[in-house]
């Protein structure tokens, strides 16, 4: 996919990270090909713990109609022997698993296979 912009917040830029974020959002497109824009935001609080990271990922897409956003931030992990890497790997994988669900959830929705009634019911819920 062409349409993704990576953006690191208080991380030094990486190009196997990049490459990893474009491979993953890529794949997104074989869900919902109708993918206007996707921007990665991948980025560090400024003060962190000693023995381990914490790494935010904030995923916004753009789909005809509506756009959907998806910020995971997990807890603490102790960094392995792989440090950096194999944690902020797993915080994008996750990331981009459950930006893959909601965008299953969205072209549910644009096939009309939800019912009008139980879409009515959880937007009265919210």
């Amino acid at each position: 996919m062409d349409r993704v912009e990576v953006t690191f917040r208080n991380l030094q830029n990486s190009s196997w990270l990049e490459r990893e974020i474009r491979q993953r959002a890529g794949k997104l497109e074989t869900y919902c090909p109708k993918i206007i824009a996707c921007r990665v935001l991948i980025g560090k609080p400024h003060r962190y713990n000693v023995n381990g990271s914490r790494y935010n990922v904030h995923i916004d897409i753009v789909v005809p109609g509506e756009e959907i956003a998806v910020t995971h931030s997990p807890h603490f992990r102790k960094q392995s022997e792989d440090g950096l890497r194999k944690d902020i790997l797993t915080v994008v994988r996750d990331a981009f698993a459950a930006a893959k669900r909601q965008l299953q959830e969205y072209v549910r929705r644009r096939r009309l296979e939800v019912k009008a009634h139980t879409a009515r019911a959880a937007v009265a819920r919210t």
